[in-house]
Protein backbone atom coordinates (compact mmCIF):
# COMPACT_ATOMS: atom_id res chain seq x y z
CA UNK A 1 0.00 0.00 0.00
CA UNK A 2 1.16 3.27 -0.98
CA UNK A 3 0.70 6.10 1.94
CA UNK A 4 2.27 8.93 0.68
CA UNK A 5 1.44 12.53 1.31
CA UNK A 6 -1.05 12.67 -1.10
CA UNK A 7 -3.46 10.55 0.26
CA UNK A 8 -2.80 12.64 3.45
CA UNK A 9 -3.51 15.97 2.28
CA UNK A 10 -6.91 16.29 1.02
CA UNK A 11 -8.85 18.28 3.00
CA UNK A 12 -12.86 18.01 3.94
CA UNK A 13 -15.64 18.73 6.44
CA UNK A 14 -14.03 18.39 10.80
CA UNK A 15 -15.08 18.25 14.26
CA UNK A 16 -13.48 17.69 17.35
CA UNK A 17 -14.31 15.81 21.05
CA UNK A 18 -17.20 17.92 22.55
CA UNK A 19 -16.15 20.76 24.42
CA UNK A 20 -17.42 20.99 28.11
CA UNK A 21 -20.91 21.31 28.47
CA UNK A 22 -20.49 24.19 30.96
CA UNK A 23 -17.94 26.17 28.71
CA UNK A 24 -21.20 25.91 25.88
CA UNK A 25 -23.50 27.37 28.58
CA UNK A 26 -21.40 29.98 29.59
CA UNK A 27 -20.87 31.41 26.00
CA UNK A 28 -24.84 31.01 24.90
CA UNK A 29 -25.44 32.49 28.18
CA UNK A 30 -23.75 35.83 27.08
CA UNK A 31 -24.66 35.57 23.38
CA UNK A 32 -28.02 35.59 24.47
CA UNK A 33 -27.37 38.92 26.53
CA UNK A 34 -25.40 40.54 23.83
CA UNK A 35 -26.66 39.35 20.77
CA UNK A 36 -29.79 36.98 20.01
CA UNK A 37 -31.58 39.69 18.52
CA UNK A 38 -29.03 41.12 16.21
CA UNK A 39 -29.23 38.52 13.08
CA UNK A 40 -25.63 36.91 14.39
CA UNK A 41 -25.83 33.06 14.85
CA UNK A 42 -24.48 31.46 17.62
CA UNK A 43 -21.75 29.77 15.61
CA UNK A 44 -21.28 33.35 14.39
CA UNK A 45 -20.95 34.33 17.75
CA UNK A 46 -18.45 31.69 18.38
CA UNK A 47 -16.55 32.72 15.21
CA UNK A 48 -16.33 36.33 16.64
CA UNK A 49 -15.44 35.01 20.04
CA UNK A 50 -12.36 33.46 18.96
CA UNK A 51 -13.55 30.14 19.51
CA UNK A 52 -12.36 27.14 17.38
CA UNK A 53 -15.47 25.78 16.07
CA UNK A 54 -15.41 22.06 16.33
CA UNK A 55 -17.74 21.46 14.05
CA UNK A 56 -15.61 22.16 10.62
CA UNK A 57 -14.99 18.65 10.30
CA UNK A 58 -11.91 17.47 8.88
CA UNK A 59 -11.76 13.97 7.42
CA UNK A 60 -9.68 11.55 9.51
CA UNK A 61 -10.20 13.87 12.59
CA UNK A 62 -12.77 12.12 14.94
CA UNK A 63 -15.18 10.17 12.64
CA UNK A 64 -14.50 6.61 13.50
CA UNK A 65 -12.73 4.69 11.02
CA UNK A 66 -11.58 6.69 8.31
CA UNK A 67 -8.21 6.77 8.10
CA UNK A 68 -7.34 9.00 4.46
CA UNK A 69 -8.97 12.15 3.83
CA UNK A 70 -10.97 13.19 1.10
CA UNK A 71 -13.46 15.50 0.14
CA UNK A 72 -17.17 14.08 0.58
CA UNK A 73 -20.54 14.73 1.09
CA UNK A 74 -22.44 14.98 4.64
CA UNK A 75 -21.65 11.74 6.26
CA UNK A 76 -23.60 8.85 6.62
CA UNK A 77 -23.32 7.89 10.44
CA UNK A 78 -20.52 5.54 10.53
CA UNK A 79 -20.80 1.34 10.63
CA UNK A 80 -17.61 -0.13 12.53
CA UNK A 81 -15.77 -2.18 9.59
CA UNK A 82 -15.20 -4.88 11.96
CA UNK A 83 -16.38 -6.02 15.43
CA UNK A 84 -13.38 -5.83 18.49
CA UNK A 85 -12.78 -7.97 20.93
CA UNK A 86 -9.87 -9.32 23.32
CA UNK A 87 -6.60 -7.49 24.10
CA UNK A 88 -6.64 -3.40 23.09
CA UNK A 89 -2.68 -2.37 23.28
CA UNK A 90 -1.90 0.69 23.72
CA UNK A 91 1.10 2.76 23.12
CA UNK A 92 1.02 5.65 25.16
CA UNK A 93 3.94 9.04 24.18
CA UNK A 94 4.17 11.53 27.54
CA UNK A 95 5.25 14.97 25.35
CA UNK A 96 6.14 18.58 26.92
CA UNK A 97 7.84 21.55 26.11
CA UNK A 98 10.17 24.16 27.21
CA UNK A 99 7.12 26.34 27.28
CA UNK A 100 5.05 23.91 29.50
CA UNK A 101 6.14 21.33 31.73
CA UNK A 102 4.57 18.08 32.25
CA UNK A 103 3.50 17.64 35.88
CA UNK A 104 2.15 14.12 36.46
CA UNK A 105 4.71 11.17 36.53
CA UNK A 106 4.40 8.06 34.41
CA UNK A 107 3.13 5.95 37.14
CA UNK A 108 -0.13 8.19 37.31
CA UNK A 109 -0.69 7.46 34.21
CA UNK A 110 -0.53 3.55 34.02
CA UNK A 111 -2.88 3.56 36.86
CA UNK A 112 -5.57 5.73 35.13
CA UNK A 113 -4.96 3.89 31.79
CA UNK A 114 -4.24 0.14 33.02
CA UNK A 115 -4.86 -0.23 36.41
CA UNK A 116 -7.18 -3.27 37.53
CA UNK A 117 -9.92 -1.96 39.98
CA UNK A 118 -7.14 0.23 42.11
CA UNK A 119 -8.15 3.65 40.21
CA UNK A 120 -9.91 5.75 43.32
CA UNK A 121 -12.60 6.19 40.06
CA UNK A 122 -11.69 3.70 37.81
CA UNK A 123 -9.44 3.12 35.04
CA UNK A 124 -10.00 2.99 31.16
CA UNK A 125 -8.83 -0.69 31.47
CA UNK A 126 -12.00 -0.91 34.71
CA UNK A 127 -14.55 0.66 31.84
CA UNK A 128 -14.10 -0.54 28.79
CA UNK A 129 -14.27 -4.51 30.92
CA UNK A 130 -17.49 -3.01 32.00
CA UNK A 131 -19.22 -1.45 28.91
CA UNK A 132 -18.39 -4.98 27.48
CA UNK A 133 -19.09 -7.26 29.49
CA UNK A 134 -15.55 -8.45 29.92
CA UNK A 135 -14.85 -8.88 26.04
CA UNK A 136 -11.88 -6.10 26.44
CA UNK A 137 -8.84 -5.93 28.34
CA UNK A 138 -7.12 -2.53 27.71
CA UNK A 139 -3.57 -2.97 28.01
CA UNK A 140 -0.43 -1.17 27.03
CA UNK A 141 2.34 0.75 27.71
CA UNK A 142 3.55 4.64 28.92
CA UNK A 143 6.96 5.79 27.22
CA UNK A 144 8.54 10.01 28.52
CA UNK A 145 8.53 12.31 28.84
CA UNK A 146 9.87 13.52 25.59
CA UNK A 147 10.95 16.91 25.22
CA UNK A 148 9.61 18.50 22.05
CA UNK A 149 11.76 20.87 19.55
CA UNK A 150 9.63 23.48 19.52
CA UNK A 151 7.84 25.20 22.08
CA UNK A 152 4.36 24.30 22.77
CA UNK A 153 2.74 27.82 21.10
CA UNK A 154 4.64 26.40 17.89
CA UNK A 155 2.27 23.42 17.60
CA UNK A 156 -0.61 25.33 18.86
CA UNK A 157 -0.51 28.19 16.66
CA UNK A 158 -2.98 30.50 18.63
CA UNK A 159 -5.58 27.93 16.42
CA UNK A 160 -5.61 24.83 19.10
CA UNK A 161 -3.17 22.99 17.17
CA UNK A 162 -6.19 21.59 14.50
CA UNK A 163 -5.72 23.90 11.28
CA UNK A 164 -4.72 21.27 8.62
CA UNK A 165 -3.35 24.43 6.61
CA UNK A 166 -0.69 25.08 9.50
CA UNK A 167 0.80 22.77 9.34
CA UNK A 168 4.08 22.33 10.44
CA UNK A 169 2.39 24.72 12.92
CA UNK A 170 -0.18 22.05 14.61
CA UNK A 171 -0.98 18.89 16.43
CA UNK A 172 0.20 16.87 13.29
CA UNK A 173 3.75 17.58 13.08
CA UNK A 174 3.69 17.53 17.56
CA UNK A 175 2.63 13.83 16.91
CA UNK A 176 5.29 13.05 13.86
CA UNK A 177 7.90 14.76 16.41
CA UNK A 178 7.05 12.59 19.13
CA UNK A 179 7.31 9.47 17.84
CA UNK A 180 10.51 10.06 15.81
CA UNK A 181 11.95 11.06 19.46
CA UNK A 182 10.68 7.55 20.69
CA UNK A 183 11.91 5.61 18.11
CA UNK A 184 15.36 7.43 18.74
CA UNK A 185 14.62 6.54 22.20
CA UNK A 186 14.57 2.59 21.28
CA UNK A 187 10.95 1.99 22.27
CA UNK A 188 9.77 -0.54 20.78
CA UNK A 189 6.60 -0.70 18.31
CA UNK A 190 5.75 -4.29 18.32
CA UNK A 191 3.23 -5.99 15.67
CA UNK A 192 0.19 -6.89 18.69
CA UNK A 193 -0.20 -3.16 18.17
CA UNK A 194 -2.20 -3.65 14.83
CA UNK A 195 -5.27 -4.64 16.28
CA UNK A 196 -7.21 -3.93 13.05
CA UNK A 197 -4.83 -6.08 10.83
CA UNK A 198 -4.51 -2.74 8.27
CA UNK A 199 -0.56 -2.26 8.94
CA UNK A 200 -0.85 0.31 11.18
CA UNK A 201 -0.74 1.35 14.68
CA UNK A 202 -4.58 1.04 16.21
CA UNK A 203 -4.22 2.59 19.25
CA UNK A 204 -1.19 5.55 19.60
CA UNK A 205 -1.99 7.97 22.72
CA UNK A 206 -0.67 11.39 22.75
CA UNK A 207 -0.27 13.08 26.36
CA UNK A 208 0.67 16.43 26.15
CA UNK A 209 1.35 19.10 29.13
CA UNK A 210 -0.62 21.98 29.18
CA UNK A 211 -4.54 22.12 28.85
CA UNK A 212 -7.32 20.88 26.33
CA UNK A 213 -8.84 23.48 24.51
CA UNK A 214 -12.33 21.59 24.92
CA UNK A 215 -12.26 23.05 28.86
CA UNK A 216 -10.91 26.49 28.08
CA UNK A 217 -13.05 29.98 27.61
CA UNK A 218 -12.79 31.45 24.37
CA UNK A 219 -10.21 33.53 25.07
CA UNK A 220 -7.68 31.44 25.54
CA UNK A 221 -8.58 28.32 23.50
CA UNK A 222 -6.69 28.90 20.47
CA UNK A 223 -3.48 28.36 23.61
CA UNK A 224 -4.36 25.13 24.11
CA UNK A 225 -4.38 21.81 21.98
CA UNK A 226 -8.19 20.72 21.24
CA UNK A 227 -8.46 16.80 22.93
CA UNK A 228 -9.13 14.94 19.36
CA UNK A 229 -8.16 11.90 16.85
CA UNK A 230 -7.16 12.49 13.27
CA UNK A 231 -4.57 11.42 11.28
CA UNK A 232 -0.46 12.65 10.65
CA UNK A 233 0.29 14.04 7.56
CA UNK A 234 3.27 11.83 6.88
CA UNK A 235 3.06 8.34 8.19
CA UNK A 236 5.91 6.96 9.83
CA UNK A 237 7.21 3.33 9.77
CA UNK A 238 7.97 2.08 13.16
CA UNK A 239 10.62 -0.13 13.98
CA UNK A 240 10.85 -3.19 14.51
CA UNK A 241 7.05 -4.06 13.09
CA UNK A 242 7.10 -1.66 11.10
CA UNK A 243 3.69 -1.01 11.38
CA UNK A 244 2.54 2.67 10.50
CA UNK A 245 1.91 5.55 12.94
CA UNK A 246 -0.92 7.08 10.49
CA UNK A 247 -3.82 7.98 13.21
CA UNK A 248 -3.39 9.37 16.90
CA UNK A 249 -5.43 10.56 19.64
CA UNK A 250 -3.94 13.27 21.56
CA UNK A 251 -4.71 14.18 25.34
CA UNK A 252 -4.04 17.21 27.87
CA UNK A 253 -2.04 15.82 30.68
CA UNK A 254 -5.06 16.41 33.76
CA UNK A 255 -7.13 14.49 30.95
CA UNK A 256 -9.70 12.82 32.70
CA UNK A 257 -11.49 9.42 31.91
CA UNK A 258 -13.95 10.42 29.95
CA UNK A 259 -11.52 12.24 27.14
CA UNK A 260 -9.76 9.05 27.12
CA UNK A 261 -12.58 7.14 26.41
CA UNK A 262 -14.01 9.07 23.85
CA UNK A 263 -11.05 9.36 21.78
CA UNK A 264 -10.18 5.74 22.23
CA UNK A 265 -13.84 5.12 20.77
CA UNK A 266 -12.68 6.93 17.84
CA UNK A 267 -9.58 5.44 17.33
CA UNK A 268 -9.83 1.83 18.48
CA UNK A 269 -13.84 1.39 18.01
CA UNK A 270 -14.37 2.99 14.87
CA UNK A 271 -17.10 5.60 16.30
CA UNK A 272 -18.26 8.89 15.07
CA UNK A 273 -19.05 11.72 16.64
CA UNK A 274 -22.61 11.41 17.91
CA UNK A 275 -23.70 15.36 19.31
CA UNK A 276 -24.19 17.91 16.55
CA UNK A 277 -20.70 18.26 14.70
CA UNK A 278 -21.72 21.35 12.75
CA UNK A 279 -23.83 23.23 15.58
CA UNK A 280 -26.22 26.08 13.92
CA UNK A 281 -24.47 25.96 10.87
CA UNK A 282 -27.44 24.36 8.88
CA UNK A 283 -29.64 26.23 11.75
CA UNK A 284 -30.45 22.67 13.16
CA UNK A 285 -28.57 22.70 16.03
CA UNK A 286 -29.75 19.38 18.33
CA UNK A 287 -27.68 17.60 21.21
CA UNK A 288 -27.57 14.08 19.70
CA UNK A 289 -27.61 11.30 22.19
CA UNK A 290 -26.44 13.53 25.10
CA UNK A 291 -25.42 12.60 28.40
CA UNK A 292 -26.85 8.96 27.69
CA UNK A 293 -23.65 8.08 25.46
CA UNK A 294 -20.20 8.38 25.49
CA UNK A 295 -19.51 9.16 22.16
CA UNK A 296 -21.83 12.57 23.01
CA UNK A 297 -21.71 14.51 26.57
CA UNK A 298 -21.56 11.84 27.94
CA UNK A 299 -18.20 11.91 28.19
CA UNK A 300 -18.25 14.61 30.47
CA UNK A 301 -20.66 12.51 32.93
CA UNK A 302 -19.48 12.60 36.91
CA UNK A 303 -16.59 15.50 35.64
CA UNK A 304 -15.19 13.60 33.31
CA UNK A 305 -14.43 10.81 35.69
CA UNK A 306 -17.33 8.56 35.33
CA UNK A 307 -18.32 8.58 32.06
CA UNK A 308 -21.61 6.95 30.37
CA UNK A 309 -21.24 3.83 28.87
CA UNK A 310 -21.37 3.56 25.45
CA UNK A 311 -25.21 4.28 23.65
CA UNK A 312 -26.92 0.42 22.79
CA UNK A 313 -26.23 0.62 18.94
CA UNK A 314 -22.26 0.80 19.86
CA UNK A 315 -22.54 -1.70 22.08
CA UNK A 316 -24.21 -4.22 19.30
CA UNK A 317 -21.77 -3.43 16.39
CA UNK A 318 -18.85 -4.97 18.42
CA UNK A 319 -20.95 -7.81 20.04
CA UNK A 320 -20.48 -6.98 23.47
CA UNK A 321 -24.08 -7.03 24.69
CA UNK A 322 -26.57 -10.19 23.55
CA UNK A 323 -29.15 -9.01 21.32
CA UNK A 324 -32.65 -10.12 21.05
CA UNK A 325 -34.61 -9.44 17.64
CA UNK A 326 -38.11 -9.32 17.04
CA UNK A 327 -39.82 -8.75 13.96
CA UNK A 328 -43.00 -9.17 11.88
CA UNK A 329 -46.49 -9.29 13.57
CA UNK A 330 -46.31 -10.30 16.97
CA UNK A 331 -48.20 -9.57 21.04
CA UNK A 332 -46.02 -10.49 23.53
CA UNK A 333 -46.70 -9.92 27.18
CA UNK A 334 -44.09 -9.51 30.10
CA UNK A 335 -41.29 -8.73 28.92
CA UNK A 336 -38.06 -8.40 31.25
CA UNK A 337 -35.52 -6.50 30.12
CA UNK A 338 -32.49 -6.71 32.93
CA UNK A 339 -30.14 -3.68 33.66
CA UNK A 340 -26.45 -4.03 32.63
CA UNK A 341 -24.00 -5.77 35.15
CA UNK A 342 -20.62 -7.00 35.55
CA UNK A 343 -21.27 -10.03 33.82
CA UNK A 344 -24.64 -9.51 31.63
CA UNK A 345 -26.45 -7.31 29.80
CA UNK A 346 -28.74 -7.17 26.27
CA UNK A 347 -30.71 -4.78 24.43
CA UNK A 348 -33.63 -5.26 21.86
CA UNK A 349 -33.80 -4.89 18.30
CA UNK A 350 -37.50 -4.23 17.36
CA UNK A 351 -38.25 -3.72 13.37
CA UNK A 352 -41.72 -2.39 12.71
CA UNK A 353 -43.26 -2.02 9.39
CA UNK A 354 -42.55 0.62 6.61
CA UNK A 355 -39.19 0.63 8.47
CA UNK A 356 -36.53 0.24 5.68
CA UNK A 357 -33.86 -2.46 6.07
CA UNK A 358 -31.61 -0.16 8.04
CA UNK A 359 -33.69 1.44 10.37
CA UNK A 360 -34.77 -0.12 13.74
CA UNK A 361 -35.52 0.58 17.22
CA UNK A 362 -32.97 -0.10 19.84
CA UNK A 363 -34.54 -0.87 23.57
CA UNK A 364 -31.99 -1.01 26.89
CA UNK A 365 -32.12 -0.61 30.39
CA UNK A 366 -29.79 2.03 31.81
CA UNK A 367 -29.60 2.47 36.02
CA UNK A 368 -27.31 4.63 37.71
CA UNK A 369 -24.71 2.10 38.49
CA UNK A 370 -21.28 1.12 37.72
CA UNK A 371 -19.46 4.18 35.05
CA UNK A 372 -23.11 4.93 34.29
CA UNK A 373 -23.29 6.08 38.02
CA UNK A 374 -24.00 9.72 36.89
CA UNK A 375 -26.31 9.67 34.42
CA UNK A 376 -29.44 12.22 34.36
CA UNK A 377 -32.01 9.35 34.50
CA UNK A 378 -32.19 5.66 34.58
CA UNK A 379 -34.95 3.45 32.80
CA UNK A 380 -36.07 1.87 29.64
CA UNK A 381 -34.45 3.84 26.69
CA UNK A 382 -35.48 3.83 23.49
CA UNK A 383 -33.47 4.27 20.39
CA UNK A 384 -34.90 5.05 16.74
CA UNK A 385 -31.90 4.24 14.61
CA UNK A 386 -31.28 4.80 10.89
CA UNK A 387 -27.77 3.80 9.36
CA UNK A 388 -28.48 5.98 6.40
CA UNK A 389 -29.21 8.72 9.07
CA UNK A 390 -26.87 11.88 9.44
CA UNK A 391 -26.12 12.95 12.73
CA UNK A 392 -25.90 16.98 11.75
CA UNK A 393 -29.86 17.42 11.20
CA UNK A 394 -31.95 16.15 14.05
CA UNK A 395 -35.12 15.52 11.66
CA UNK A 396 -33.26 12.04 9.93
CA UNK A 397 -30.52 11.33 12.49
CA UNK A 398 -28.44 8.19 12.38
CA UNK A 399 -29.56 8.19 16.35
CA UNK A 400 -32.22 9.98 18.65
CA UNK A 401 -33.53 9.09 21.80
CA UNK A 402 -37.56 9.08 21.86
CA UNK A 403 -37.35 10.82 25.36
CA UNK A 404 -40.48 10.13 27.02
CA UNK A 405 -41.69 12.95 28.38
CA UNK A 406 -42.50 14.45 24.93
CA UNK A 407 -40.68 17.74 25.97
CA UNK A 408 -37.51 17.19 23.03
CA UNK A 409 -35.27 18.85 25.06
CA UNK A 410 -32.16 17.17 22.85
CA UNK A 411 -33.41 18.25 19.97
CA UNK A 412 -33.10 22.14 21.44
CA UNK A 413 -29.30 23.27 22.14
CA UNK A 414 -30.27 26.15 24.07
CA UNK A 415 -31.99 25.01 26.97
CA UNK A 416 -28.87 23.36 28.71
CA UNK A 417 -30.41 20.05 28.85
CA UNK A 418 -28.84 17.35 27.32
CA UNK A 419 -30.64 14.73 29.12
CA UNK A 420 -33.08 14.68 32.20
CA UNK A 421 -35.21 12.02 34.23
CA UNK A 422 -37.76 12.41 32.32
CA UNK A 423 -36.31 11.12 29.07
CA UNK A 424 -36.41 6.99 30.02
CA UNK A 425 -39.71 4.97 30.43
CA UNK A 426 -41.48 5.29 32.75
CA UNK A 427 -39.18 7.83 34.19
CA UNK A 428 -40.38 10.65 36.37
CA UNK A 429 -43.54 11.26 34.01
CA UNK A 430 -44.57 7.87 34.15
CA UNK A 431 -44.91 7.26 30.46
CA UNK A 432 -45.95 4.10 30.63
CA UNK A 433 -46.48 3.15 26.56
CA UNK A 434 -45.90 4.41 22.87
CA UNK A 435 -47.27 3.99 19.96
CA UNK A 436 -46.62 4.47 16.62
CA UNK A 437 -48.56 8.04 16.20
CA UNK A 438 -48.45 11.14 18.40
CA UNK A 439 -46.21 13.17 20.25
CA UNK A 440 -43.65 10.71 20.74
CA UNK A 441 -43.99 7.74 18.30
CA UNK A 442 -42.27 4.20 17.23
CA UNK A 443 -42.28 5.81 13.34
CA UNK A 444 -40.03 7.45 11.14
CA UNK A 445 -42.85 10.29 10.06
CA UNK A 446 -40.47 13.18 9.29
CA UNK A 447 -38.80 10.77 6.88
CA UNK A 448 -42.25 10.41 5.23
CA UNK A 449 -42.79 6.66 5.84
CA UNK A 450 -45.95 5.30 7.17
CA UNK A 451 -46.50 4.20 10.66
CA UNK A 452 -44.54 1.30 12.62
CA UNK A 453 -47.35 -0.33 14.13
CA UNK A 454 -44.89 -1.20 17.00
CA UNK A 455 -47.09 -0.89 20.44
CA UNK A 456 -45.11 -0.27 23.94
CA UNK A 457 -47.01 -0.76 27.00
CA UNK A 458 -47.03 -1.64 30.94
CA UNK A 459 -44.19 -0.14 31.09
CA UNK A 460 -42.75 -0.86 34.79
CA UNK A 461 -39.70 0.00 36.59
CA UNK A 462 -38.66 -2.61 39.62
CA UNK A 463 -36.90 -0.15 41.50
CA UNK A 464 -35.01 -3.03 43.83
CA UNK A 465 -33.84 -5.75 41.18
CA UNK A 466 -33.74 -2.71 38.21
CA UNK A 467 -35.55 -4.83 36.45
CA UNK A 468 -38.19 -3.25 33.44
CA UNK A 469 -40.80 -5.34 32.09
CA UNK A 470 -43.06 -4.30 29.25
CA UNK A 471 -45.61 -5.47 26.82
CA UNK A 472 -44.72 -5.35 22.91
CA UNK A 473 -47.42 -5.58 19.95
CA UNK A 474 -46.49 -5.93 16.34
CA UNK A 475 -49.35 -5.08 13.93
CA UNK A 476 -49.93 -3.96 10.20
CA UNK A 477 -51.11 -0.34 10.49
CA UNK A 478 -54.12 0.29 9.67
Amino acid sequence: MNYNKQMYGKQGPIDLVPPDPKIISLIYKEFIELKKDSGVSFSQYLKEKGYSNPARRIEGMDDGSQTLKKITSPKLISIPLRSITGKIPLKVLLIDFEDRKGSFPKNYYEALLFSKNDFPTGSLRDYFKEVSLGKLEITGTVHGWYRMPKPYSYYTNKESGTKYESYPRNAQRMVEDAVNLAIESEVQFMGDLNVLNNDMITALFIIHAGQGAEVMPPSLMGNEIWSHKWVVQNPIPCPPSNLLVTTYLTVPNNCRLGVCAHELGHLAFQWQDFYDPNYDRDNQWWDGSGDWDLMASGSYNGNGATPAHPAGLHKLQHGWVHVETIEGETKLKNLNLPPYTANSGKVIKVKGFNYKDWQYLILENRNRAGFDFSLPGKGLLIWRVDEKGMQENPNNPGLILIQADGYYNLENPYDYNQGDPGDPFPGITNQTGIGDTGNINTSFLKQGQGKSGIFLSDIQHDLSSGNITFSLEIKKPS
